[in-house]
């Protein structure tokens, strides 16, 4: 990380704009392989090379052909611009979080194209994010301007790192200012602004490479040697565009920047260097992206209800899993956690094939539930209360969701129905949990383990009864044409064998006769459920 800030600042109101270019933006967003050598290339030239490439002699300006005979087993990637321009949002979005006012700089004069004569042309320069600190720097610190934008930046850098990026971070008055400083990587240069952008090469701005070349001509290749020339005579021997970069670049002229606006969904995209067919290979773009999904979940206060992860095949179609919660959750760790065990489930299935991208959606989100207020009077915890805490239950269901399927675990819901069998159903594990319909006295003389079907129960086993509550009758059912009408007396009981059952005498329970009249059923004795 390399941290430029100016130790004079313009008066109180003026803008503060810091600057985050990343020279390595295309290689970085592909993850690459451990212990293998690997650049990224364009037009048979190598932009960018990782450690192990390096090390091979591979140099950045190298020809693709000579980087290859210098290693035989070199990985290379060519250079996706769409993909950095998504990445470059996605990355503005993670800055959103330090300032309201966010913009995108993206190179618009390339010059690799130019002069191709050379052996090596001059490179393309890196994309930037630029932010307006101003407003915000009262929310780092109350130590002055300096101690809460140096805090400020630290954050950012940290954040950055986080995600994967390696940022070379400015400051200045000026967006165009910020941008110059942070793209030359100039640090700890003493005095204001100008004194620091009369050392910015003119090859860190965004001018064209004919203006360049014609600067170059005249002895120009430092800032601050144009900045000492007059306006009037530089204007004259230059065109009307450079000129008008200068006045915006030194604050003469106003340059308001377009700002960018937080999607409403969440989706990024991973594309990995070298297609994968393990699940090791995954968990590091997987822990980028939940990183990123956790971070925008954080700044709009919301919670992931369910993850969509797409696996995309170098060729053919895309393979979808669902990852889901039982409650809304922003922890990345969670999201690793679960998606991993998912994963797991179909690495060794024929569904699971080489992986050369990886998309995350949030395919369902809503707001996080407000902790509970803290009473004035604090209840003393009791340690020996058995059973998990809500969150661990939760992360229990979520787990076994995770490695059996959604499928296989189900929660409880009570339904609005009097007979027994009819007054539950199944819920998804996943979403709030059900509460219960009916009063806690209700819930008591219900037992919770219900047979499939009642028992019979002979006289002489009733007859050993120990009757403890009832009778209750339950009598409805009419509605329903598929089942007879239910006119049953429920008991609560204890048997000799001191378990607590739930019986019923169907005595007078009505039927329809052979002539469709109504007729009942002799009295008979049933078990219906035990209590815990």
């Amino acid at each position: 990380m390399t941290i430029a800030v100016n130790e004079r600042w313009p008066d109180a109101g003026c803008a503060i704009w810091l600057a985050a270019c990343f020279p390595a933006l295309g290689f970085e967003i592909a993850a690459t392989p451990p212990g293998r050598p690997a650049v990224l290339a364009e037009d048979g030239r190598v932009l960018h090379t990782n450690a192990e490439a390096r090390q091979a002699g591979i140099e950045a300006g190298a020809s693709l052909a000579a980087a290859r005979s210098l290693a035989a087993e070199l990985v290379c990637r060519r250079r996706d611009a769409e993909a950095e321009r998504q990445r470059l949002r996605q990355l503005g979005l993670a800055a959103y979080r330090y300032s309201s006012r966010v913009s995108l700089a993206w190179p618009t004069t390339p010059r690799a194209s130019r002069q191709r004569r050379r052996a090596m042309p001059p490179p393309n320069l890196p994309p930037a994010v630029l932010l307006e600190a101003r407003g915000s720097l009262r929310l780092f610190g109350s130590g002055g301007e300096a101690t809460a934008l140096a805090t400020l930046l630290r954050r950012l850098a940290r954040r950055l790192r986080r995600l994967g990026h390696h940022a070379q971070l400015a400051a200045a008055a000026t967006p165009l200012a910020a941008l110059a400083l942070a793209r030359a990587g100039l640090e700890g240069l003493p005095g204001d602004a100008a004194t620091a952008l009369r050392q910015v090469p003119l090859m860190c701005l965004d001018i064209s490479a004919q203006q360049l070349e014609r600067l170059a001509n005249m002895g120009l290749v430092r800032l601050g040697q144009v900045l000492t020339l007059p306006t009037p005579e530089l204007g004259s021997r230059l065109q009307p565009p450079l000129v008008d970069y200068l006045h915006r670049l030194t604050g003469r002229k106003a340059d308001p920047q377009p700002c960018i606006e937080p999607p409403e969904q969440f989706r990024s995209t991973v594309h990995l260097l070298a297609a994968a067919r393990d699940l090791d290979a995954l968990l590091l773009p997987m822990r980028r992206l939940a990183a990123e999904l956790a971070h925008w979940l954080a700044v709009r206060r919301l919670g992931a209800e369910a993850l969509i992860w797409e696996l995309r095949p170098p060729a053919g179609p895309s393979t979808s899993l669902t990852v889901r919660f039982a409650m809304p959750t922003a922890d990345s760790a969670a999201f690793l956690a679960l998606s991993r065990l998912r994963l797991e489930g179909v690495s060794g299935s024929a569904a699971f094939g080489e992986v050369a991208a990886m998309v995350l959606c949030a395919a369902r989100t809503s707001a996080m539930p407000q902790p509970p207020a803290a009473s004035l009077l604090a209840q003393p915890t009791n340690a020996g209360t058995p059973g998990p805490r809500p969150a661990a239950r939760l992360a229990l269901v979520d787990m076994l969701a995770a490695r059996l399927g959604g499928d296989a675990v189900h929660a409880l819901a009570t339904a609005d129905d009097h007979r027994p069998e009819h007054a539950w159903a199944r819920a998804p594990a996943a979403g709030a949990m059900p509460t219960p319909a009916v009063s806690a006295p209700a819930v008591s003389s219900r037992p919770l383990w219900l047979c499939p079907t009642p028992q019979p129960v002979s006289a002489r086993q009733a007859a050993t009864f120990d009757f403890l509550a009832g009778p209750e009758r339950i009598e409805t059912g009419w509605w329903d044409a598929a089942e007879p009408r239910l006119c049953r007396d429920y008991f609560v009981v204890a048997t000799p064998a001191h378990a607590h059952c739930w019986v019923f005498r169907n005595g007078g329970s009505l039927r329809n006769g052979a002539n469709g009249q109504p007729g009942r059923r002799p009295a008979q004795w049933h078990l219906h459920g035990y209590f815990g």
